[in-house]
């Protein structure tokens, strides 16, 4: 017996519901315009202070964190989100760190997964797309 998976393309065919913490404003228009294109909803805030009371006031389908941002890390956002929270929402990870242990740290922080900066944006939306995968 196989067990078959059909990967759908979920972000091109529903509405999500994205947060996006970023404190720069250029990758903040990039990353808004790559998933408003595709209908989706997206809110943006500027530090993890505003991550973290965005998601204790407001339910998200996808939560995409830069690391270093003012007031609280990515790293504090992804572990309040899931040890205080307790929210299983997938959380996905944009920084220009390429350091190993920056990366280890986001996925054992709880982050679903990491993409490093510069990208290019349809690489987000797939990385994206997979955390709705029902292959996940």
């Amino acid at each position: 017996m196989y067990n078959l998976c059909i990967e759908f393309n979920f972000l091109s065919e529903i509405t999500v519901k994205i947060l996006y913490a970023e404190d720069d404003v250029l990758t903040q228009k990039v990353v808004v315009h790559a998933f408003i294109r595709l209908g989706h909803e997206i809110t943006t805030v500027d530090d993890g202070q505003e991550a973290i009371d965005a998601v204790e006031n407001e339910k998200y389908d996808l939560i995409i964190l830069d690391l270093f941002m003012p007031h609280k890390s990515g790293f504090e956002v992804v572990e309040h989100i899931r040890d205080v929270l307790m929210l299983k929402t997938p959380i996905l990870i944009i920084s220009r760190s390429h350091l190993q242990e920056s990366i280890q740290k986001a996925y054992t922080s709880g982050a679903d997964d990491y993409i490093l900066k510069p990208f290019v944006p349809e690489d987000l939306v797939v990385k994206a797309t997979r955390l709705f995968s029902p292959c996940r």
